[in-house]
């Protein structure tokens, strides 16, 4: 009968199975984890000392950035009081950083550190990217009384006032979202026309 070796070699040959199969697994994991490392890096916005860098410029067409009208230029006239729609200028949706939070209110109840200059027929726009740890912000609206809607940020709770420049009302966010310029034009659309106020994304 053929045993194939005398135990303490079949054990070394064990042993030796074993350490290659944890070594083919270990590779496998270690290239995994380098590719998804390296697709982050891709996807992740660039960073400067004020926090991620937008490409929006001024004339670059605001278009929905979800939803059935995604990639569409948004219309004034869709838009009622304490409405808000997440928006990307138009051929710039890969960078989060453009992400901006667009929202109508009646014009009244706008109150400083908003600037006004920015803001055009009740449209006011900031960064939907939360300056705690980035979340894509929400639009929480108050049906009973629009001007009483917020900005939230689900993930850690922050909480902004869209009506006094998305003043931080509560919540770990240490800074405001920044505001960017926004205009109607001739045909009902918008456009940017200004860059951001403020730094964008973590600034923890």
């Amino acid at each position: 009968m053929v045993t194939g070796g005398p135990p303490e070699q079949l054990e070394k040959k064990g042993l030796t199975r074993r350490r290659l199969t944890l070594g083919i697994l270990l590779a496998a994991a270690a290239g995994a984890i380098g590719s998804l490392l390296t697709v982050v890096k891709v996807l992740a916005p660039k960073r400067s000392g004020r926090g991620y860098e937008a490409d929006i410029l001024p004339g670059d067409r605001v278009v929905y950035a979800q939803g059935d009208q995604l990639g569409t230029p948004v219309q004034a006239a869709s838009f009622q009081a304490g409405d808000a729609a997440l928006v990307y200028p138009a051929g710039k949706a890969t960078n989060q950083a453009n992400l901006v939070q667009l929202i109508r209110l009646d014009e009244s109840v706008f109150q400083a550190p908003t600037r006004l200059e920015l803001t055009d027929q009740g449209f006011v726009a900031y960064s939907a990217v939360c300056t705690h740890l980035a979340c894509t912000v929400s639009w929480v609206k108050n049906q009973a009384s629009p001007s009483a809607s917020f900005t939230e940020c689900f993930c850690h709770n922050s909480i902004f006032d869209p009506a006094r420049g998305a003043k931080v009302l509560g919540g770990p966010a240490p800074i405001p979202l920044a505001q960017i310029g926004v205009r109607v034009i001739e045909d009902g659309s918008l456009v940017f026309t200004s860059d951001f106020s403020g730094p964008i994304g973590p600034q923890v």
